[in-house]
């Protein structure tokens, strides 16, 4: 029997929908999903028919519940390494997203933790089931964060929310996702789908010149300064040797065994 695609795509003239496709693992991320998101978004980019693009899991458990933690490389390799300070695939999915000149929108039929949270901030709009969490999991399993996820956080939540998601790492109900900044919709579990695709095709319905240059213009002006070249080593060392840390194993561990981690702070 063949497998399914990880990353399912359906489009309806001028919006595409992408399904993250692994329901039975709560849409757990692979990198060959995340390099699919990617590749796909270029294509449609460059085709340049489709104004908007909708973002989903496949089920109602969850969005995302972020990267299977157990296949985070715990001291990697020289050559693993090397790679991570290059650009991994979730970094090339959030970014193709951001670049993709026409708006992308979130449509969190289920819960978004760690990349699946992040991957959803990165999107233009989300749209929110009431029964949905969101979080980021970091301070739990030891791990300093990749410092573009910190500039994207800060971007849309500013520096005392961003500060409280990644110090406490909370779950947060759908309610108070949206008072922080994390979601722009909450609406009932059933009208969910409605919902988001009601947006979805009254923005393709809008001047297409003003999609592109909306999304251009505010995102530009919304970046933050850009760090110096040391500053970006830095807090890639910093991230680096999170991975190496014998705090992460144990959070892994922890993880797997569904208790508690005994951190010892190296």
């Amino acid at each position: 029997m063949e497998k399914e695609p990880e990353l399912l795509v359906r489009r309806e003239g001028a919006l595409c929908t992408l399904i993250l496709n692994r329901p039975e693992k709560r849409n757990l991320l692979t990198p060959e999903a995340l390099l699919k998101v990617a590749e796909t978004l270029k294509a449609l980019a460059s085709e340049g028919s489709v104004l908007a693009v909708v973002l989903r899991g496949a089920g109602d458990r969850a969005f995302c519940a972020g990267y299977d933690i157990s296949a985070l490389p715990a001291g990697p390799p020289p050559h693993m390494e090397k790679a991570l300070r290059e650009k991994p695939p979730l970094e090339q999915a959030l970014e193709a997203i951001r670049d993709f000149p026409y708006p992308v929108i979130a449509m969190l039929n289920g819960d978004a933790y760690g990349g699946g949270c992040e991957l959803a901030v990165s999107c233009d709009i989300r749209i929110a089931a009431k029964r949905v969490k969101m979080g980021m999991p970091p301070p739990k399993i030891g791990l300093v964060y990749p410092y573009p996820g910190y500039r994207r956080f800060l971007t849309v939540l500013g520096f005392t929310r961003t500060l409280e998601i990644f110090l406490t790492g909370r779950r947060y109900p759908s309610e108070q996702c949206l008072q922080m900044g994390l979601v722009n919709y909450v609406v009932e579990d059933a009208e969910i789908e409605a919902f988001t695709y009601d947006m979805a095709r009254e923005i393709t319905e809008n001047a297409p010149i003003s999609l592109r240059g909306s999304k251009l213009a505010l995102y530009k002006i919304a970046r933050y300064p850009i760090l110096e070249k040391e500053e970006e080593e830095e807090i890639r060392a910093l991230f680096l040797q999170s991975l190496k840390s014998e705090d992460l194993r144990e959070g892994q561990k922890a993880f797997m065994e569904k208790r508690k981690p005994r951190f010892k702070g190296r």
